[in-house]
């Protein structure tokens, strides 16, 4: 038995540290590595499931050319060929812009990102800006604050308050979870603001439900009430912050009354929830995604930033407005990774409209070859039955993965890739913590599968591309470090021995010192926004689909949310038999309305497509409410992505996938 310090590398708020036993070339055991003080005693049910995916019998272990009579194994030399002479004609006939390269975040190693100096040493691409995931976010706090850090977790300890809005720790970020409860046996209040009544939001002393997409409207309200009692912090206001009379004189137009119109809440609810937020210092604000994946996401998450400046919960012990924590990032080599010395071509789309981009944007050249990798947009991107039309369009696609997934199925060539136990990379993708890990490759790889990394390196070979590097992974990871070296004083030789905290990291930002924005101030009025396109004040707008009359009329009336499950992240763990079979879950007011019963099976539809699976009655559902978890395949009927749209949300080119109306009927 041989033991192993390693990472997971699922795109998650925690990634935790393992140790990992392995005997005969087979892992026998991934256990959490108590040298990691946030994740270090227990593993999620994500985590445990890494063991039985690296031996599935439908894993991809040899290359796959897509023929008139199904997809035939081929060699390496030969895929290689193919996709290296497919790639030549492109560029030869229209230029490097009619290369698109897709990747999302399905692996978590820094050397995945080195497709992308691969693409610039071809001469540039055709790539996405913004994310399906979070980038309405980052944009809005970026605005207000220069950069998106966010509070250590042990920091809780120091709250009187705790406020987690739109956030599910319980089942999406179970390593916070402790520490929240901590805070609470020390006294500390916690709030959940939800609309879904989630396992979090039972463990609190509070929960607030207001409707979907209203919460930038409960954030407007709330400041209303604080600036006019006088609950301000007027030191923060006049010495740290930017803006504010225009944000006093905006927020004038949300008193309680309309805002109770727009939530649903009852005025006396807001108003107490504004005095205890105001007065209960230092208090802390934990946000979650789903918040901004709705069309006023950004502004949404503006307003409560803003909440937070108003009452001088920066920059002190036991408050903040977390939502993630890129603390790391800026001491990785990403000019490098990128390509940047090359100075490639790029064409840009924003990410969630990749099938209008397709069929009106990207003509000139047309798309002749697409790459992806780390992803299943298939399944993933908004409005999907448009994507596979688009898909289908473009003259060859490569798919890189470990598994036939629906993009996989849709591709030309399929090259099979290794798990992260069968390769050496590094972790640092935690979006609550600032831990690096180093991940050796524990054991082989199935069959003929590659590191996506060495897959390029013959592909660079194959196409003369001089650009792209031939190092080995080990000395690639220590260049890509060099900042992280000369400015942290650690090295890769360090991270082999287990996982480090990255040296000064900030446990409490902006505590010391101005903002990383322009003026170096909390900006409540954010030029740049505005420069970006966006509105320098945090506005409520409703929400564009969820407030449209024409299709409350056609019959489209209820919410259609697609929160991630606590066993998987996205399609990651969907593969057969991995999961109990998809559910739709009601509340029993519409299961009534529509003469559905537990078991029943229930067709879910909107203007774009429709899915079905079972139905679950649940009482912790809103009324007006359809919910089915996200990260389904086609074929277990329920790809919730047939039913939400392409549109982008206010900032940050985010895909607006909560904003999504439907109907339902019984199957």
């Amino acid at each position: 038995m041989k033991t192993y310090r390693s990472a997971c590398p699922l795109n998650c708020w925690d990634q935790c540290s393992f140790i990992v036993k392995v005997k005969d070339n087979t892992v026998v055991s991934i256990e959490p590595d108590p040298a990691q003080k946030i994740t270090g005693r227990f593993i999620c049910a994500k985590g445990r499931k890494h063991i039985s995916r690296l031996r599935r019998p439908d894993r991809l272990t040899f290359p796959l050319i897509k023929t008139a009579s199904g997809f035939q194994q081929t060699s390496w030399p030969e895929a290689l060929a193919l996709a290296a002479a497919k790639i030549k004609e492109a560029l030869s006939r229209y230029g490097p812009l009619s290369l698109l390269h897709y990747y999302d975040s399905g692996h978590g190693g820094l050397l995945k990102n080195i497709e992308s100096r691969f693409f610039s040493a071809l001469g540039g691409c055709t790539v996405h800006k913004g994310s399906l995931c979070w980038s309405a976010g980052l944009a809005a706090q970026t605005y207000d604050f220069g950069a998106v850090l966010s509070h250590a977790l042990d920091d809780l300890s120091n709250s009187r308050l705790i406020i987690v809005w739109g956030r599910n720790p319980a089942a999406t970020a179970r390593h916070q979870l402790p520490f929240i409860l901590k805070a609470r046996q020390k006294g500390a209040r916690l709030i959940v603001i939800d609309p879904l009544y989630t396992a979090t939001a039972a463990l609190a002393d509070e929960h607030i439900s207001p409707r979907p997409a209203s919460d930038g409207a409960l954030a407007l309200g709330m400041a209303h009430l604080i600036i006019k009692e006088k609950l301000v912090d007027e030191v923060f206001i006049r010495e740290r912050s930017s803006g504010f009379a225009a944000f006093r004189q905006m927020v004038e137009d949300y008193p309680p009354e309309k805002v109770s119109a727009i939530t649903g809440l009852p005025a006396g609810h807001i108003i107490r929830l504004a005095r205890l937020y105001a007065t209960a210092r230092p208090a802390a604000i934990l946000l979650g995604y789903g918040l901004q994946r709705h069309s006023n996401g950004g502004n949404t998450i503006r307003a409560i930033d803003a909440l937070a400046a108003l009452t001088g919960n920066i920059g002190v012990p036991g408050g903040g407005v977390s939502y993630a924590n890129l603390q790391v990032a800026p001491y990785i080599d990403s000019d490098y990774l990128e390509g940047e010395d090359l100075k490639p071509q790029r064409r840009y789309y924003p990410k969630p409209r990749l099938a209008a981009a397709l069929q009106h944007q990207l003509k000139e050249p047309p798309v002749q070859v697409a790459y992806i990798s780390r992803a299943n947009p298939l399944v993933q991107v908004g409005d999907s039955a448009a994507l596979k039309r688009a898909f289908a369009a473009i003259p060859f696609k490569i798919v890189s993965d470990q598994f036939m997934t629906d993009t996989a199925a849709a591709a030309d060539l399929v090259l099979p890739c290794t798990a992260f136990l069968e390769e050496e990379d590094l972790y640092y993708n935690s979006m609550s913590h600032c831990y690096l890990n180093y991940g050796p490759k524990i054991v082989d790889p199935p069959g003929q599968c590659r590191h996506e990394y060495e897959i390029m390196q013959a592909l660079a070979r194959e196409l003369g591309a001089t650009g792209f590097p031939q190092l080995p992974a080990e000395e690639l990871l220590a260049k890509l470090i060099l900042p992280l070296t000369r400015e942290k004083g650690i090295t890769l030789q360090q991270l082999k021995a287990g996982p480090l905290w990255l040296p000064g990291a900030k446990s409490i930002p902006w505590r010391h010192g101005p903002f990383a924005t322009a003026d170096g101030k909390f900006n409540f009025y954010a030029s740049a926004a505005e420069n970006e396109g966006s509105t320098a004040l945090p506005h409520y707008q409703a929400p564009r689909e969820l407030g449209n009359s024409r299709l409350h009329r056609q019959g489209f009336r209820y919410w259609f949310v697609t929160p991630h499950p606590a066993d998987s992240i996205h399609s990651a763990h969907r593969l057969p038999g991995e999961s109990k079979k998809p559910q739709v879950y009601l509340s029993p007011q519409l299961a009534e309305e529509h003469g559905l019963a537990q078991g029943d099976r229930a067709r879910v539809s909107s203007p774009r497509g429709f899915l079905e699976a079972e139905v679950s009655v649940s009482p912790k559902i809103p009324p007006a409410t359809v919910m089915v978890y996200e990260g389904w395949w086609e074929h277990s009927g329920a790809a919730v992505n047939n039913l939400t749209s392409g549109e982008l949300t206010d900032m940050g080119n985010q895909a607006a996938l909560y904003d999504c109306l439907c109907k339902i009927e019984k199957v």
